[in-house]
């Protein structure tokens, strides 16, 4: 069955994406810590995003603590499809950009909604 799949591959010309392994890594490290501070910051319930200079910065509580949240669980979604396009074969690129995309967008929507209800109500 395998070799079916590859002459199959061969007469189309598709072949499926190869993300370099330090990359899958880097987004898998980058996903369980994103998942972890933002996890630990709504059971404590104070998000603190660092600013610029040493000290500055802003803390998130409540409901602003929540949608930024929110906007963390699509940032790990947007890496982890890096990864999983990786070991899916199938011919569906398209699927996974577009993934990235509405994640990408919804997930900066939803961290600029945080911050700027922060400015007015933090």
């Amino acid at each position: 069955m395998d070799n079916k799949i590859e002459n199959t591959n061969k007469t189309t010309g598709y072949n499926p994406n190869r993300i370099p392994l330090e990359e899958r890594i880097a987004s898998i490290l980058l996903s369980m810590f994103v998942l972890l501070y933002g996890t630990i910051g709504v059971m404590v319930d104070d998000i603190f995003i660092p600013g610029k200079r040493a000290g500055q910065g802003s803390h998130y509580n409540g409901i602003l603590a929540w949608i930024l949240y929110a906007s963390f669980l699509f940032a790990i979604a947007n890496m982890m499809s890096v990864v999983f396009d990786h070991y899916d074969k199938r011919n569906n690129e398209n699927n996974y950009k577009l993934f990235a995309s509405v994640t990408k967008t919804i997930g900066g929507i939803l961290f600029l909604i945080a911050m700027v209800l922060g400015l007015f109500f933090g």
